[in-house]
């Protein structure tokens, strides 16, 4: 075991210390901080006019999203969010919300209003000019409009039944808190997840190869260990490369979007931030639900990117197909008619990793009970990394008896 530990210090020694690893972890960095501060960067104009600069404009917003925090989406609020909504001259020429009356009225009361609009699925039209404020229409009418999205899925009856179930464990009226930090880890989500597996690709595609092209493998198999113990501390290593990767690009980004928004909302209901979904979380139960799902897709990518080079015996084609995936995941989709053809599609480590698949409908049944897509797919995640492992250790094996 000693001499195993030796190996794997090698293997991670080899890893962190070349030049690439470190360029492409600095560009990730460079990359996230400018995701994250574009949106406070320019000004905002209308007509040619110069309207107000994007750092005030959300100074602006975040105080009135402030001073509704604590206050339950209720009657009261409901009609002075619509009776606000109403002082604005709305016509279809004019972009409402460049009014006087917007600004004064009806802009301290902009989320609660995108709430109206997102949770009844109604147009903005509508919810200004005829929409009457009720309270429980407003939930009857969410209810509603999930029950259609459920069968527009192709979910089953038991499903169906599930995601019902869920809904009753959540607490409505919802109260409102300001969630601008968990709203933008959100909306980097699929940029993070995706920056992660390419920085994997890349720095992990000629863990294996490199050592054929240049004719050192049969150097590092002089180890008394043999083939086999090599084999797993190469693939230790790369999956620890993989963990602290993900780990270390995430706290970078929490820690960003801590500083630029503050910590406000944690314990907000997700479907503040997701309407659509009937997961009974909090906003930041389900921000740490979603990167601990980029852990074990990090896990299981590091080991089909070490085992596809040994394959391939070459670190371009390894990271081109690597990166054909991941695009690939970006521009196709696979119609929701063909069930499970889609669902296999939405879980693949390349595809999963974007806010509507983690927190998907789609469920995994195992003997009558109901997983959702962030419960099952780690566990199957789990399960292809060992199979992926143990499928690549024979092609290893075989190469170094038959290679040269």
């Amino acid at each position: 075991m000693n001499n195993f530990r030796v190996l794997y210090r090698y293997e991670c020694k080899k890893l962190f210390g070349r030049k690439i690893v470190w360029i492409t972890f600095a560009l990730c960095i460079v990359v996230i901080i400018i995701s994250l501060c574009i949106p406070f960067i320019g000004s905002y104009y209308a007509g040619g006019e110069l309207i107000d600069t994007n750092l005030n404009m959300y100074q602006t917003d975040k105080r009135y999203s402030e001073a509704l925090s604590g206050r339950e989406i209720n009657q009261e609020l409901l009609e002075e969010t619509i009776t606000a909504y109403r002082k604005i001259p709305y016509t279809n020429e004019l972009q409402y919300s460049l009014t006087e009356q917007y600004q004064q009225y009806a802009r301290p009361y902009s989320p609660i209003f995108n709430f109206i609009v997102g949770t009844t699925n109604m147009q903005t039209s509508d919810a200004i000019l005829s929409w009457q404020p009720n309270e429980d229409d407003l939930y009857a009418q969410r209810q509603t409009w999930l029950k259609t999205v459920w069968e527009d899925l192709g979910l089953s009856k038991g499903e169906i039944d599930f995601w019902q179930k869920r809904e009753t464990q959540i607490e409505t009226p919802f109260v409102y808190q300001h969630h601008e930090a968990y709203s933008t880890l959100l909306s980097h989500y699929q940029t993070v997840s995706l920056l992660v597996l390419l920085f994997i690709a890349i720095c992990l595609s000629g863990v294996f190869s490199e050592e054929h092209t240049r004719k050192t493998d049969q150097i590092i198999l002089c180890s008394p260990l043999g083939k086999t113990w090599i084999y797993w501390a190469k693939i230790t290593a790369g999956i620890s490369f993989a963990v602290i990767s993900a780990i270390l690009l995430s706290l970078f980004t929490f820690i960003m979007t801590i500083c630029l928004h503050g910590t406000d909302g944690f314990n907000a209901a997700f479907q503040l931030l997701y309407i659509s979904n009937s997961d009974p979380v909090t906003c930041g139960q389900a921000i740490l639900i979603a990167f601990g799902c980029m852990v074990f897709a990090a896990i299981v990518t590091s080991i089909f990117v070490m085992v596809l080079s040994e394959l391939l015996h070459s670190n371009i084609a390894t990271l081109a197909i690597s990166t054909g995936l991941f695009i690939m995941a970006m521009i196709v989709v696979v119609p929701e008619q063909y069930r499970l053809l889609a669902q296999v599609w939405d879980w693949l480590p390349w595809c999963f990793l974007a806010p509507w698949n983690v927190f998907g409908k789609y469920t995994l049944s195992i003997f009558g009970h109901y997983l959702t897509s962030w419960q099952a797919v780690p566990m199957i995640y789990f399960v292809a990394s060992i199979v992926i492992a143990a499928i690549g250790k024979p092609i290893y094996q075989r190469f170094q008896v038959s290679g040269r």
